[in-house]
């Protein structure tokens, strides 16, 4: 269980976050589920690792995405207790999403399977999901090694790219999974640029599985 206590805005921000799957700026959070994520819960939540956030357009406005550590803690929150003390509307919330969780667990659900990317079947992609794990495991030299994703999709050239982009953003909502960009720009290929997958304002190029 998570070792960190949020406070209600900063499990709010998590939880509409990975409601809406995506980056989103506070106005998109607005108009979407009605809240907003104030400069105390934002800084807080970047400062645990938990979402990333920059200012983009003519008025900087805040964009806000989850990490992938953001993710894993969401899903923990599904299922955490309401603390002592909290007003009905909290507890509410606390006891649907308890609920939630619940379910999950007994029919053996991820946090991927539910919040999967819009128009994205989650478990009808599994084995797409199964075939990029199955690239890798051939093409890495050890477990934990990286993988540049000009090669792993080579190795699934069949596939179409769309459905590989879903598959890996799910698949980085794994804790063995990690996606990381190739910090020597200088090495990059043409191939390399064009199988980056874009996520969190940037660019990834490289896939590890096995990384604890």
């Amino acid at each position: 269980m998570a070792d960190t206590q949020l406070n209600l805005p900063e499990r709010s921000a998590l939880l509409a976050l990975m409601t809406l799957t995506q980056e989103v700026s506070n106005a998109g959070l607005s108009d979407e589920l009605g809240i907003k994520i104030e400069r105390g819960t934002r800084e807080r939540l970047i400062e645990l690792g938990y979402i990333r956030a920059w200012q983009t357009g003519r008025y900087r406005a805040w964009m806000h995405e989850l990490t992938d550590e953001g993710w894993r803690r969401g899903g923990e929150e599904l299922g955490s207790p309401a603390p002592q003390g909290a007003p009905k509307a909290t507890r509410l919330q606390y006891g649907l999403t308890r609920r939630f969780a619940a379910f999950m667990a007994r029919s053996d659900l991820r946090v991927a399977d539910i919040f999967a990317l819009e128009g994205e079947p989650a478990v009808s992609s599994a084995g797409v999901d199964d075939q990029l794990r199955a690239a890798y495991a051939a093409l890495a030299p050890e477990r934990g090694a990286w993988v540049g994703l000009a090669r792993l999709r080579h190795a699934v050239g069949d596939l179409p790219r769309a459905d590989v982009d879903a598959a890996l953003l799910r698949l980085v909502l794994e804790p063995d999974v990690r996606l990381n960009p190739e910090f020597n720009q200088k090495i990059l290929t043409p191939q390399d640029r064009a199988a980056a997958l874009r996520t969190g304002g940037e660019d990834v190029h490289l896939m590890s599985i096995g990384r604890r």
